[in-house]
């Protein structure tokens, strides 16, 4: 099974995305953990400039055993604010996909999540399997 998070957004590089994953039997007990994080720059960068090497497109997977439930938190928090500040005129969020596939690879859970760009987001996602 494989839960990945992606994006195309622009300046995302402005945002560090943490990922938590706890697999679940029938009986609701934790019987795995994954983790992942992708943070361009530290918190509380400020900085204005894309750091060097960065690509546009981003993507986090984890690919993790077969369970009855799982569990995962999705944290996007940012390191640099934008620039422009004011909210006139200016798009307020952007996008961040979410998919859970299985081992064939048959979609389980697409959503669309939208992020915030000047408070970041954290959202929880609990999904039977079985």
């Amino acid at each position: 099974m494989t839960l990945s998070i992606t994006t195309s957004y622009a300046e995302s590089w402005r945002y560090n995305i943490m990922v938590t994953l706890a697999m679940l039997d029938r009986r609701g007990e934790q019987v795995g953990y994954h983790s992942a994080e992708e943070s361009p720059l530290p918190v509380g960068s400020q900085s204005s400039e894309a750091p060097e090497g960065f690509v546009r497109r981003r993507e986090i997977k984890i690919e993790f055993e077969q369970c009855d439930k799982v569990r995962f938190y999705i944290y996007v928090l940012p390191n640099s604010l934008p620039e422009d500040t004011t909210l006139a005129g200016v798009e307020t969020t952007f996008p961040l996909q979410v998919k859970l596939t299985d081992s064939s690879g048959e979609t389980i859970l697409s959503e669309k999540l939208a992020v915030n760009r000047f408070g970041g987001c954290g959202k929880e996602y609990i999904k039977e399997l079985n």
